[in-house]
């Protein structure tokens, strides 16, 4: 007999939902079948079998689960399943008639914003319940509360970590924006593709791993930094859904076109909370977009095993004089770095920025994937 676990499916969470099985009680599996879907803050993962056998479900979904639980067994046949149903002690009978039940997807989403006890869901009596039920119980409760959503959780156990553990200084510059919308405007054009300068800031930090490699650094438990060997950029999303970092892998070696369309995955994701485990993991380096025109700048975190996050704010018009007196209106906006002063200094913040600076205000290589 081998246990099925559950793995450690990212650093924030301690606690997943197992939504759903894809195998039944009996059914023989192969190694690599696809068997159960486990839900975290973030994201879904299904669990896959690591050897061949014979199904047998320890829990039924949804479920609570952690790191390490084992929520199933995999049996070499069918009769070696049978006999351990055999040899198992009966079930005590439920005092109050079992308790089991089938939350549709609807129904759970609002039974989690609005922190409804499973016990109170349970009380139903019913072994499906459906959005309308959940609202009848809601209605019935009183004044409402308001709990965060796994994914806001998810954000409220990073951001502590961070304020705990990570000495985090701030600083900022203005970039001239001109040049950079324009090349976003005609590399749009050219190629179709949605550019902006978000777009451009992740191809220009994919390309500074090199001369910053203190800034894409990842944080060990000896007080060493990890160097990069790529830029591994985290980018914030947030439609409505909660806050996401999704990540664009090498970005170094992506033209802001493949960028583009990425991201416009990414948004896609976010908004049918869709998300991969593997979408949200392994970046080195976090850009915290809070380009809203009226935004001049914001200060992100450090996320814990990162040494540095890049926001962007808004695009404004401020007025500049020439050399003649003459006054004239130019695009700019506020480009900031957060950093993890254990590992970088002011000097090389500073440093980092004015290279961001610098591509942006003189982009014509960004569009080249070869570029560094």
């Amino acid at each position: 007999m081998n246990d099925i676990e559950v793995p450690k499916l990212n650093t924030n969470d301690t606690a997943y939902v197992l939504v759903e099985w894809l195998a039944e009680d009996g059914q023989p599996l192969k190694e690599g079948d696809p068997v159960a879907v486990v839900e975290t803050s973030k994201a879904t993962e299904e669990l896959y079998c690591e050897h061949d056998g014979v199904l047998h479900r320890l829990v039924a979904a949804p479920a609570d689960c952690g790191p390490g639980d084992v929520v199933a067994h995999l049996f070499a046949a069918d009769e070696d399943r049978r006999e351990f149903l055999a040899a198992r002690p009966a079930p005590a009978a439920a005092a109050g008639g079992g308790g089991r039940f089938t939350l549709t997807e609807p129904a759970r989403r609002l039974a989690e914003r609005h922190g409804v006890a499973p016990d109170a869901l349970a009380g139903l009596g019913l072994r499906v319940i459906r959005e309308g039920d959940v609202q009848r119980l809601i209605a019935e409760a009183g004044p409402e509360t308001h709990t965060p959503s796994r994914a806001q959780r998810g954000v409220a156990a990073a951001v502590s970590q961070s304020h705990q553990e990570i000495p985090a200084a701030f600083t900022a510059v203005v970039v001239s924006a001109g040049p950079a919308l324009a090349a976003a405007r005609e590399l749009s054009a050219r190629t179709g593709a949605l550019i902006g300068l978000p777009e451009l800031l992740v191809a220009v930090l994919g390309r500074l791993t090199a001369r910053f490699p203190l800034c894409y650094g990842t944080p060990t438990a000896k007080g060493t930094l990890l160097l990069p060997t790529a830029a591994h950029v985290g980018v914030t999303i947030d439609v409505g859904k909660g806050l996401f970092a999704p990540v664009v892998k090498d970005a170094g070696e992506q033209p802001p076109a493949e960028i583009a369309g990425l991201l416009m995955d990414f948004r896609i994701k976010a908004m049918r909370e869709d998300f991969r485990a593997e979408d949200l993991d392994g970046a080195n380096i976090l850009l915290s977009l809070n380009n809203d025109d009226d935004v001049l700048f914001a200060q992100p975190i450090v996320f814990p095993g990162q040494t540095s996050a890049v926001a962007l704010g808004g695009v404004r018009q401020e007025a500049v004089f020439a050399a003649d007196g003459s006054v004239a209106p130019r695009s700019v906006a506020v480009v900031g770095l957060a950093y993890d002063h254990r590992f970088v200094n002011g000097s090389t913040a500073v440093e980092f920025l004015k290279a961001i600076k610098a591509l942006l205000e003189a982009p014509e290589g960004v569009s080249d994937a070869t570029d560094r």
